[in-house]
C-alpha cells in the first residue's frame, strides 16, 4: 500500500501430489522453500494419485482451499501430467519437465511406472536397506558389540551427539550396516593414554567420531533430563574434552556436527570413509 508498510508476503499451500509416497515432491520442494524464509507454507501431501478421477478430486479440493496455493507434482503417467493443465493454481511439473529432456539425451524411453522412486524397485537393494535398519537398531548406542566386525560404519561420540538418527539415516537410505558406540567417561578416564575399547579394536578405517560444542551439547541434554548432572556444562566440557582427546591419539577421522543436519552428518560420513554411493 503506497505510503505504508510493506505487505508481508502470504504464506501459500502447498499440495504435493504425486502417484507414489510423495516423498519425491516433498523433498524437492521444501529444498526450494529454504530459499524463502520469510515463507512458512502449509504442506499437504495428497499421495497415491493414479487416475484421472482422482487427480480431478485433489484439484476440486485444492481450488476450494485457502490461496495462494501452488502444486508440486510427481506423476510418471504422461495422461495424468497433461491433465496438470486444468489444475486451478500454479503447478511445477517435477518429472514433466525433465523425463523429456532425459529421453533426448539417453535416446531411450521412460517407462512411466508409477511409484518407482519409493517402491520396492530392486528387490535387492529394497532387502539390504531392511537389514541394515535391523542391524542399526540392534546395534544403537553399544547395545550389541560383538558382531561390530559387520559394520560397514561406526559412529563414535558423546551421549545425545546424533549417532543414533544419523545411524539410521545411513541404513534406511543407503543401506549401509551403521552402528554407534557412546563414549562413556569409563572408557576415557584411565590417565595417561585413553585405551581403544575392547569391541572397537580392529575396526579402523571404519569408525568417526561426531564432535559437538559443548554448550550446544547441554542444551540438548537439558531438554532430556533438566537439571541434572548429565546435562550440566561442566559436564559436557568435560566428555567433550575427553573424546576430542581420545579422536586425536587414535587418530581417527571426526566430524564437527553442532550446526548440521542429520542428511549433512550422513553424507560427510560417507565422504569421510569413502563409502560406495
Amino acid at each position: 500500500m503506497a505510503g505504508g508498510e510493506p505487505e508481508e508476503p502470504r504464506c501459500p499451500q502447498v499440495y504435493l501430489v504425486s502417484d507414489g509416497t510423495g516423498i519425491t515432491a516433498e523433498t524437492l520442494a521444501r529444498s526450494l522453500f529454504t530459499q524463502f524464509p520469510a515463507l512458512a507454507p502449509d504442506w499437504h501431501r495428497l499421495p497415491f494419485v493414479q487416475s484421472p478421477g482422482r487427480l480431478s478430486s485433489a484439484f476440486a479440493r485444492i481450488g476450494e482451499g485457502p490461496q495462494p496455493a501452488l502444486v508440486v507434482a510427481t506423476l510418471a503417467d504422461g495422461q495424468l501430467r497433461a491433465q496438470l493443465e486444468h489444475c486451478p493454481v500454479p503447478v511445477i511439473d517435477v518429472l514433466g519437465e525433465h523425463l523429456g529432456r532425459l529421453e533426448a539425451i539417453l535416446g531411450a524411453q521412460a517407462e512411466a511406472v508409477a511409484g518407482r522412486a519409493h517402491g520396492r524397485g530392486d528387490a535387492e537393494r529394497y532387502d539390504r536397506r531392511i537389514d541394515a535398519l535391523n542391524y542399526t537398531l540392534a546395534h544403537d548406542d553399544g547395545l550389541a558389540s560383538t558382531d561390530l566386525a559387520v559394520a560397514d560404519v561406526v559412529l563414535l561420540g558423546a551421549s545425545r551427539s546424533g549417532k543414533t538418527p544419523t545411524s539410521l539415516y545411513l541404513a534406511m537410505n543407503y543401506g549401509l550396516f551403521s552402528a554407534n558406540y557412546p563414549l562413556v567417561p569409563e572408557d576415557l578416564d584411565h590417565g595417561g593414554t585413553p585405551h581403544m575399547p575392547q569391541p572397537l579394536r580392529g575396526l579402523e578405517g571404519r569408525m568417526v567420531g561426531l564432535t559437538i560444542h559443548p554448550q550446544r551439547l547441554a542444551q540438548i541434554r537439558e531438554a532430556r533430563r533438566p537439571g541434572s548432572r548429565y546435562a550440566s556444562l561442566e559436564q559436557c566440557r568435560a566428555e567433550t574434552r575427553a573424546i576430542a582427546t581420545f579422536l586425536e591419539v587414535w587418530e581417527l577421522p571426526q566430524l564437527d556436527v553442532t550446526e548440521r543436519s542429520v542428511e549433512e552428518i550422513a553424507t560427510r560420513v560417507r565422504d569421510l570413509l569413502e563409502l560406495p554411493r
